[in-house]
């Protein structure tokens, strides 16, 4: 039962990350004054990518000892965090499923394998900062070549 509800949360996890990324993209078409190259597009696209990345992640995760699979995963629900961040008062509303939802597959996953939670900690942390770190990068260098 508790890998029928993990599953459950990674198809969740991933559809909130493709639709919402969806129809926020089609949200900003529709506005014509609003250019989506290079932002909104590119964090919209690593938010799509993300979620596709939690679900392969996922499938390649189905081992009792921790893999490069497990650590991806806490990357990812990290990344979303981070995005959920920074997007707190666009896209955050719509990011905050979908990472709540890969968090809880991962727990989930961790706890079914009665995995050590300490690594996965420094490795969300990890996938917060760098994630933030990536897109400040990001901002910073389009409103300069703006």
């Amino acid at each position: 039962m508790q890998q029928i509800i993990e599953w459950t949360l990674v198809v969740l996890g991933a559809l909130f990350c493709i639709g919402g990324a969806t129809s926020f993209w089609q949200s900003q078409i529709s506005s014509p004054s609003a250019s989506l190259w290079p932002l909104p597009a590119l964090v919209l696209i690593e938010w799509m990518l993300l979620g596709v990345v939690s679900v392969i992640a996922a499938f390649g995760d189905r081992r009792a000892e921790p893999s490069v699979w497990t650590s991806i995963r806490w990357l990812v629900c990290g990344a979303l965090f981070g995005l959920l961040i920074l997007g707190l008062f666009s896209i955050g509303p719509l990011v905050l499923p979908a990472g709540l939802s890969s968090l809880a597959a991962t727990m989930l996953a961790d706890r079914r394998y009665q995995r050590k939670v300490n690594t996965p900690l420094g490795i969300l942390t990890a996938g917060t900062i760098g994630n933030v770190g990536l897109l400040l990068a990001l901002i910073s260098l389009t409103s300069k070549a703006g």
